[in-house]
């Protein structure tokens, strides 16, 4: 499916409001609820880069710097208390002398007063990650009325989903261009995040007809109309 751009003015930061919620679409792939203190993020796949180098595919070093330094601002920018990530918050079991763990946890440490939750993913087959994380990891859904807060999209009857896994992404097309999008997607079932991880892809989505879609697009965010 495309998509255009409303001609609303794009912003770095724009409200919706669900379950009676206000909550606010960042720029930065994160989503703000104000009024819980809390900043939800999805797939974060710490790691990932590593992975690569180490199956022998030579891809750029400093992902997980960059994307740590993106939460840090997020975090300091809503004053949130309460970090969720919605899983996937490792891309693959980490070795014990991966360089991403030092960075993880000096970048915990800046932020001990910071809760972190993580609902697991199907990347998160980790047994045990350093102590000094100090993450709530969780299976399932976490309930935080009166969202559910869990790593794929899907009806729960407690509440609309805040969830991550597919990476959403649109096509843009204009005048015989085209190009590739992140959106966060507003569904009847809830709301579905883009990748956070600097270092994804993204897979093609095909919202349903009264569903909302805003692009994430050179530091903004716009509602989108489909075609």
């Amino acid at each position: 499916m495309t998509a255009s751009a409303e001609t609303c003015p794009s912003q770095q930061h724009v409200a919706l409001e669900l379950a009676g919620e206000r909550l606010m679409l960042r720029a930065d792939h994160s989503l703000s609820w104000p009024a819980g203190e809390t900043l939800f993020v999805a797939d974060t796949h710490f790691g990932k880069g590593g992975v690569f180098r180490r199956q022998g595919v030579n891809v750029p070093s400093g992902t997980t710097e960059a994307d740590l330094g993106r939460l840090s601002a997020a975090l300091n920018e809503t004053g949130a208390r309460r970090l969720v990530v919605l899983g996937d918050f490792v891309h693959a079991p980490p070795a014990g002398d991966e360089p991403w763990l030092a960075r993880f946890a000096r970048w915990r440490a800046g932020h001990g007063d910071v809760e972190i939750v993580v609902t697991r993913g199907n990347h998160d087959r980790v047994s045990a990650l350093p102590a000094d994380f100090d993450i709530d990891w969780h299976a399932g859904a976490r309930y935080l009325e009166p969202f559910v807060c869990r790593h794929e999209p899907g009806v729960d009857p407690r509440g609309p989903v805040l969830a991550g896994h597919i990476h959403p992404v649109v096509r843009l097309a204009a005048a015989g261009e085209r190009a590739r999008c992140p959106v966060f997607w507003r569904r009847d079932d809830g709301l579905v995040l883009p990748a956070f991880c600097g270092f994804a892809g993204g897979a093609h989505v095909t919202p349903a007809a009264g569903d909302r879609v805003f692009l994430v697009a050179e530091g903004e965010v716009i509602e989108a109309r489909l075609a």
